[in-house]
């Protein structure tokens, strides 16, 4: 048995580092991949891409011009426009992403279409029922996986991860916003965080990690009531303010959008054969996110941090 340590030991630190290390988080709505991903980025100092707002820009394009959910206009009006995908530094902390390890950071993303800041927007009740017909189409999926991959080349090109000394690059270019940390001893190289619904099956079959993040419906459809009504306190109240549906409505359009990605003929809602399963229903927050973290540090033949947690 020491022997089989040792002989492991040495196997993982004589393991190369693996530069433009990619990280695909896949599952279904409202499983946590956003903010999942924007934290596992973060802790590695990774660039982060949200593929989802890509599809729900799409969506409130349509939205906005009138189109129909299935007309080709659609592809055309997502092609023409200009996106930009930022990481804010300036991040709030929700009291239970606290703990012994340390505040944990989950940066915001903004969303700008044609220099309109959408992030709201793109979330809302009407955009929620609408963006899986869309996403559905195989030529809005054509558009966006270029858009997608990209993104994801640039993000490679100037994350630098964490570095023996100083500070996490800042010149990300427009599309990935990373904020300058303090790094630790063993540096991790460079690399991207990039979650969806197809992410490890379509956009990057290749990547070094995978994961396949689940939960139950329920638990899925409280998370999206208390995102959509954090929304709501934080507008002004009014005679116009949307009324949000309850969480059994939002459980029952969970249910039929996990039908139809699962069903759609354009790259379907699948688990990779190589993906790692991890069913959050039970989970903490941080729970998830350093499993993930932990299983990146592995394949980069770093030890790992957050046994204890």
């Amino acid at each position: 048995m020491l022997g089989q340590r040792l002989w492991q030991t040495r196997s993982r630190l004589c393991r190369p580092f693996v530069r433009n290390f990619t990280i695909a988080i896949d599952g279904p709505a409202a499983s946590g991949k956003s903010s999942t991903a924007r934290a596992v980025a973060h802790e590695l100092g990774f660039g982060y891409i949200d593929s989802g707002s890509i599809y729900r820009c799409a969506t409130l394009l349509a939205l906005r011009q009138q189109a129909k959910d299935d007309s080709p206009e659609v592809a055309d009006l997502i092609t023409n426009a200009h996106l930009e995908i930022n990481i804010l530094p300036n991040t709030r902390q929700a009291p239970q992403r606290v703990t012994g390890m340390g505040r944990l950071c989950v940066p915001d993303v903004q969303v700008l279409m044609n220099g309109e800041d959408v992030s709201r927007e793109i979330r809302s009740p009407e955009v929620n029922r609408h963006v899986a017909k869309i996403a559905s189409d195989g030529q809005v999926r054509k558009v966006v996986l270029d858009i997608q991959r990209s993104l994801a080349a640039a993000a490679k090109a100037k994350s630098t991860g964490f570095q023996a000394k100083g500070t996490a690059a800042n010149g990300i270019p427009s599309g990935v916003v990373m904020d300058g940390r303090e790094a630790e001893a063993d540096s991790v190289p460079g690399g991207v965080v990039m979650d969806g619904r197809d992410i490890g099956t379509t956009v990057f079959p290749q990547a070094e990690l995978k994961i396949y993040l689940d939960a139950s419906a329920m638990a899925r459809a409280i998370r999206r009531w208390d995102e959509l009504n954090s929304q709501l306190k934080e507008t002004e109240t009014g005679a116009n303010q949307p009324v949000y549906p309850s969480v059994e409505d939002i459980a029952r359009e969970l249910e039929e959008r996990d039908y139809a990605d699962i069903n759609r003929t354009h790259s379907p809602l699948r688990i990779a054969k190589d993906a790692v399963v991890i069913d959050n229903t039970n989970m903490t927050f941080e729970q998830q996110v350093y499993s993930i973290t932990d299983l990146a540090r592995e394949r980069l033949g770093l030890e790992r941090k957050y046994d204890d947690i």
